[in-house]
């Protein structure tokens, strides 16, 4: 069985978010926002996703901000069924993550855009998080890089 990847690049935004929506159970920005997280992660790490990646959510298991590492499945791939995502209860729209090749970044939530999730209208947001420039979403550090594939 060939193994699915996902171009962060190429990818169907809106398509994506509605596969999450449905998963997660609704739309909503914290969900939307983790997608957009997983995507950024594997566009830095130049991974596929799914597998040879690992991600460490901070946010914990409180909604609405542990809605984020739904989101963050469905944009990088990484499941706790197959033990490559793991939930730490730190309270931070954070994610961490890993791949087998030796890159590393760390991207967070912006605290403009948590308060405009916690103020704004849910679906008003929702549609904005997917618009909405990724600096104006996310600060970031690369730990490492990875290794020349």
């Amino acid at each position: 069985m060939e193994k699915l990847a996902i171009d962060p690049k190429a990818v169907d935004l809106a398509a994506l978010v509605d596969r999450g929506a449905l998963l997660h159970g609704h739309l909503g920005p914290f969900l939307v926002a983790g997608i957009r997280m997983g995507l950024l992660a594997l566009e830095l790490l130049r991974s596929p996703g799914y597998f040879g990646i690992r991600v460490e959510s901070g946010t914990g298991f409180q909604t609405p901000l542990s809605c984020l590492t739904d989101g963050i499945q469905i944009g990088s791939g990484c499941t706790v069924g197959k033990g490559n995502l793991f939930v730490f209860n730190d309270r931070v729209p954070r994610g961490r993550f890993f791949t087998d090749d030796g890159g590393a970044v760390e991207i967070t939530l912006r605290p403009e855009a948590l308060d405009d999730f916690r103020r704004g209208e849910i679906h008003a947001e929702s549609r904005r998080t997917m618009e909405r420039p990724i600096e104006e979403l996310f600060a970031w550090t690369v730990l490492s890089l990875p290794s020349t594939r």
